[in-house]
């Protein structure tokens, strides 16, 4: 994509704000609620208590901002995961990837300016959230937040980061996926599949009384590290290492996640929509990564109290896994002939 095409194209462009100002709003209305009325509401208590001369340390804990917490940054991302799916499967839902492709725009464009919009989403709703929240302490000169302005624009700015890394894995997820559904679900289970895989790992270790506690923190260690939401649940992950170095690696792996969802869409088979996989190819993949994972899973569960024998041990591994591939197996089909 040249110079040139980089410059969105305002037909597709307005097209996409309609479609978009929903998820903006919720967007927006999550974070301002969360964050800023949450500093609004706790500043007025604050200077109440001071007035009435008591102290009264609500906001933080130590240097924690009370906006900065982990279910906050859960529901950021689900809500981002969300949006970028459903920009994707609603135009396969209405029908109407084929009538714009029929248009004077390809594939590339039509892709193009959802990734930039999506962004651009993430962007302001963080970027205007942050100049009222530096509004509100600027506003409250006589409160000693512990906190400063730069904090709130580096929450911000790790949000926005972490968050278009997000959208673009779930733009990515779904030129693979041909429903909203499916895209949402997918993208989901893949970006937390590094914690959730490595937390089984060390949980069937524990089974065959394998305890050693260097291996397992090294397993999780990696798993949270290569679990990019994890970055704004807990962001004391992200602040072990330079920040400038994590921000300029995830920004690479942003633009080539999404360079290579734009690979993928200009391959999608668009009469594979309404499936949950449109490329055949990545079946057995797909099979045998929930296969395995769902064998992990339930064996550490239903052999809990019962102990687990060597040769038995690996009967359940088998027999797990082959139910949960017929099953998976046998939901693809039918999501075809549906």
């Amino acid at each position: 994509m040249n110079s040139v095409t980089l410059l969105p194209n305002k037909t597709l462009l307005w097209k996409e704000c309609r479609n978009g100002w929903v998820f903006f709003s919720l967007l927006f209305g999550y974070i301002t609620f969360v964050s800023s009325y949450t500093l609004l509401t706790e500043l007025s208590r604050y200077k109440s208590a001071l007035a009435d001369g008591w102290i009264y340390p609500i906001m933080v804990t130590g240097d924690r901002l009370s906006f900065d917490s982990g279910e906050f940054g859960f529901f950021f991302t689900l809500l981002v995961v969300v949006m970028a799916a459903v920009m994707i499967g609603q135009e396969r839902d209405q029908g109407t990837f084929g009538l714009l492709l029929a248009m004077p725009y390809s594939r590339r464009e039509v892709l193009y300016h959802k990734f930039l919009l999506g962004l651009g989403i993430i962007v302001a709703a963080f970027g205007v959230n942050a100049l009222v929240m530096s509004g509100l302490y600027w506003g409250h000169p006589g409160v000693p937040i512990p906190f400063e302005v730069a904090d709130i624009w580096a929450w911000a700015l790790r949000n926005m980061v972490v968050l278009a890394f997000v959208f673009a894995f779930t733009v990515l997820i779904s030129t693979l996926s041909g429903t909203s559904v499916g895209n949402g679900i997918l993208s989901m289970i893949f970006l937390f599949f590094p914690i959730g895989v490595t937390g089984l790992i060390v949980a069937n270790l524990e089974l065959w009384q394998v305890h050693h506690y260097e291996i397992t923190a090294n397993l999780l260690h990696i798993g949270t590290l290569l679990t990019v939401p994890s970055y704004i649940i807990d962001r004391n992950i992200i602040h072990s290492y330079p920040l400038a170095y994590m921000y300029t690696v995830l920004i690479l792996i942003t633009l080539g996640t999404y360079q290579l969802a734009q690979y993928l869409f200009a391959r999608n088979p668009m009469e594979h929509n309404g499936e949950v996989l449109m490329f055949s190819g990545f079946e057995w993949f797909f099979k045998l990564g929930v296969a395995v994972c769902f064998a992990l899973l339930v064996v550490p569960i239903g052999t809990y109290r019962s102990g687990l024998e060597p040769a038995v041990g690996v009967i359940y591994y088998l027999v797990a896994g082959g139910i949960f591939w017929v099953l998976v197996t046998l939901l693809i089909k039918w999501r075809r002939k549906a």
